[in-house]
Protein backbone atom coordinates (compact mmCIF):
# COMPACT_ATOMS: atom_id res chain seq x y z
CA UNK A 1 0.00 0.00 0.00
CA UNK A 2 3.27 2.18 0.77
CA UNK A 3 4.41 2.10 -2.52
CA UNK A 4 1.72 2.96 -4.67
CA UNK A 5 0.92 6.00 -2.82
CA UNK A 6 4.80 7.17 -2.90
CA UNK A 7 4.57 6.31 -6.57
CA UNK A 8 1.86 8.46 -6.95
CA UNK A 9 3.22 11.40 -4.59
CA UNK A 10 5.97 11.68 -7.00
CA UNK A 11 4.50 11.76 -10.22
CA UNK A 12 1.77 14.27 -8.62
CA UNK A 13 4.96 15.96 -7.88
CA UNK A 14 6.82 16.17 -11.25
CA UNK A 15 3.19 16.66 -13.12
CA UNK A 16 3.13 20.31 -10.79
CA UNK A 17 6.39 21.08 -11.42
CA UNK A 18 5.84 20.78 -15.38
CA UNK A 19 2.76 22.84 -15.40
CA UNK A 20 3.95 25.21 -13.34
CA UNK A 21 7.34 25.32 -15.65
CA UNK A 22 5.14 25.38 -18.74
CA UNK A 23 3.26 28.52 -16.89
CA UNK A 24 6.12 30.64 -16.29
CA UNK A 25 7.75 30.07 -19.45
CA UNK A 26 4.93 31.26 -21.51
CA UNK A 27 4.34 33.99 -19.53
CA UNK A 28 5.68 37.54 -20.76
CA UNK A 29 6.42 39.06 -17.50
CA UNK A 30 9.78 38.92 -15.61
CA UNK A 31 11.03 35.61 -13.49
CA UNK A 32 10.29 35.55 -10.01
CA UNK A 33 13.20 37.18 -7.76
CA UNK A 34 13.89 33.34 -6.00
CA UNK A 35 14.30 31.87 -9.59
CA UNK A 36 18.02 34.24 -9.56
CA UNK A 37 19.29 32.65 -7.07
CA UNK A 38 18.46 29.33 -8.70
CA UNK A 39 19.18 29.19 -12.13
CA UNK A 40 21.98 31.74 -12.87
CA UNK A 41 21.17 31.54 -16.70
CA UNK A 42 17.48 33.15 -15.57
CA UNK A 43 19.17 36.21 -14.44
CA UNK A 44 21.66 37.29 -17.28
CA UNK A 45 18.88 36.40 -19.80
CA UNK A 46 16.29 39.14 -17.60
CA UNK A 47 19.98 41.20 -17.52
CA UNK A 48 20.26 41.35 -21.30
CA UNK A 49 16.30 42.12 -21.60
CA UNK A 50 16.76 45.06 -19.38
CA UNK A 51 19.77 46.63 -21.26
CA UNK A 52 17.67 47.21 -24.33
CA UNK A 53 17.67 50.79 -25.99
CA UNK A 54 16.80 53.01 -28.20
CA UNK A 55 13.70 53.37 -30.34
CA UNK A 56 10.74 50.55 -30.64
CA UNK A 57 11.49 49.36 -34.04
CA UNK A 58 8.78 46.41 -34.70
CA UNK A 59 6.67 44.16 -32.05
CA UNK A 60 7.15 40.25 -32.52
CA UNK A 61 4.91 37.10 -31.45
CA UNK A 62 5.29 36.67 -27.81
CA UNK A 63 5.19 32.94 -28.53
CA UNK A 64 7.86 32.16 -30.43
CA UNK A 65 6.19 32.39 -33.93
CA UNK A 66 7.43 34.06 -36.78
CA UNK A 67 4.85 36.76 -36.71
CA UNK A 68 5.61 40.53 -36.88
CA UNK A 69 3.84 43.78 -36.69
CA UNK A 70 4.99 47.68 -36.88
CA UNK A 71 2.16 48.49 -34.82
CA UNK A 72 1.23 47.10 -31.32
CA UNK A 73 -0.53 43.86 -31.73
CA UNK A 74 -2.19 41.01 -29.61
CA UNK A 75 -2.76 37.35 -30.41
CA UNK A 76 -5.81 35.68 -30.72
CA UNK A 77 -4.99 34.48 -27.43
CA UNK A 78 -4.82 37.70 -25.99
CA UNK A 79 -1.16 38.35 -25.32
CA UNK A 80 0.63 41.49 -26.43
CA UNK A 81 3.27 41.51 -28.90
CA UNK A 82 6.67 42.47 -27.15
CA UNK A 83 8.35 45.19 -28.55
CA UNK A 84 11.95 44.77 -30.30
CA UNK A 85 14.71 47.66 -29.89
CA UNK A 86 17.04 48.59 -32.05
CA UNK A 87 19.72 47.81 -29.85
CA UNK A 88 17.97 43.93 -30.07
CA UNK A 89 17.63 43.57 -33.87
CA UNK A 90 20.16 41.40 -35.10
CA UNK A 91 21.59 42.32 -38.39
CA UNK A 92 23.60 40.20 -40.58
CA UNK A 93 24.44 43.08 -43.19
CA UNK A 94 27.86 44.34 -43.02
CA UNK A 95 27.76 48.54 -43.41
CA UNK A 96 29.32 49.81 -46.32
CA UNK A 97 32.88 50.06 -45.55
CA UNK A 98 34.01 54.14 -45.79
CA UNK A 99 36.49 55.05 -48.28
CA UNK A 100 38.97 57.75 -46.84
CA UNK A 101 40.73 60.20 -48.79
CA UNK A 102 44.52 60.76 -48.01
CA UNK A 103 44.14 64.48 -47.26
CA UNK A 104 40.52 64.47 -45.34
CA UNK A 105 38.03 62.51 -43.46
CA UNK A 106 35.38 62.93 -46.65
CA UNK A 107 34.77 60.07 -49.51
CA UNK A 108 36.32 61.57 -52.21
CA UNK A 109 34.39 63.14 -55.59
CA UNK A 110 31.95 60.56 -57.30
CA UNK A 111 32.94 59.01 -60.33
CA UNK A 112 30.03 57.34 -62.05
CA UNK A 113 26.70 55.66 -60.40
CA UNK A 114 26.61 51.58 -61.04
CA UNK A 115 23.64 49.42 -60.78
CA UNK A 116 22.54 48.28 -57.52
CA UNK A 117 21.80 44.71 -59.00
CA UNK A 118 25.36 44.50 -60.42
CA UNK A 119 24.45 44.87 -64.01
CA UNK A 120 27.10 46.49 -66.29
CA UNK A 121 24.88 49.28 -66.75
CA UNK A 122 26.17 52.96 -65.33
CA UNK A 123 25.12 56.49 -65.31
CA UNK A 124 27.17 60.01 -65.14
CA UNK A 125 24.01 60.72 -62.99
CA UNK A 126 21.91 59.70 -59.84
CA UNK A 127 19.11 57.44 -61.38
CA UNK A 128 17.21 54.88 -60.77
CA UNK A 129 16.57 51.10 -62.21
CA UNK A 130 13.70 49.56 -63.75
CA UNK A 131 12.96 48.37 -60.22
CA UNK A 132 13.01 51.44 -58.75
CA UNK A 133 15.85 51.24 -56.37
CA UNK A 134 18.89 53.95 -56.53
CA UNK A 135 21.94 53.84 -58.58
CA UNK A 136 24.96 53.54 -56.11
CA UNK A 137 27.80 55.61 -55.76
CA UNK A 138 31.23 54.67 -56.81
CA UNK A 139 33.92 57.16 -55.28
CA UNK A 140 37.38 58.07 -56.53
CA UNK A 141 39.64 56.00 -54.49
CA UNK A 142 37.37 53.19 -54.17
CA UNK A 143 38.41 49.40 -56.02
CA UNK A 144 36.88 49.19 -58.99
CA UNK A 145 37.59 45.48 -59.89
CA UNK A 146 35.14 44.00 -62.51
CA UNK A 147 36.63 40.68 -62.21
CA UNK A 148 35.61 40.32 -58.62
CA UNK A 149 31.99 39.42 -57.01
CA UNK A 150 31.42 40.88 -53.45
CA UNK A 151 28.91 39.36 -51.23
CA UNK A 152 28.14 40.40 -47.73
CA UNK A 153 28.92 38.27 -44.71
CA UNK A 154 24.94 38.13 -44.34
CA UNK A 155 24.56 37.08 -47.42
CA UNK A 156 27.45 33.83 -46.88
CA UNK A 157 26.38 32.91 -43.20
CA UNK A 158 22.47 32.26 -44.62
CA UNK A 159 23.48 30.51 -47.11
CA UNK A 160 26.02 28.50 -44.80
CA UNK A 161 29.31 28.96 -46.93
CA UNK A 162 31.95 28.13 -44.93
CA UNK A 163 35.73 29.65 -45.76
CA UNK A 164 39.25 28.28 -45.22
CA UNK A 165 42.91 30.10 -45.60
CA UNK A 166 44.09 28.33 -48.78
CA UNK A 167 47.00 25.48 -48.30
CA UNK A 168 48.24 22.68 -50.63
CA UNK A 169 47.50 19.12 -49.09
CA UNK A 170 46.78 15.85 -50.25
CA UNK A 171 42.86 15.40 -50.53
CA UNK A 172 41.90 11.58 -49.65
CA UNK A 173 38.65 10.79 -50.81
CA UNK A 174 36.93 7.91 -51.28
CA UNK A 175 35.04 7.30 -54.63
CA UNK A 176 33.21 4.10 -55.34
CA UNK A 177 32.79 2.85 -59.28
CA UNK A 178 30.24 0.52 -60.20
CA UNK A 179 30.61 -1.37 -63.24
CA UNK A 180 28.57 -3.16 -65.48
CA UNK A 181 29.28 -6.36 -67.09
CA UNK A 182 28.78 -6.97 -70.13
CA UNK A 183 27.99 -10.26 -71.64
CA UNK A 184 28.87 -10.82 -75.28
CA UNK A 185 26.73 -13.46 -76.93
CA UNK A 186 27.73 -15.21 -79.88
CA UNK A 187 26.14 -14.78 -83.09
CA UNK A 188 25.01 -17.77 -84.95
Amino acid sequence: MRRPVGAFLIVSAILAAAVVGLAVGRSNGPLPGWLDGVLPVAAKQSMAQSEASGPIIYYRDPDGLPDYSLTPKKTSSGKDYSAVRASEDVSFEEKAPETMTAKGGDRGKIRFYRNPMGLPDTSPTPKKDSMGMDYLPVYEGEQDDDSSVKVSVGKLQKAGVQTEVAERRTLNTVHRIRRKRHHRHACP
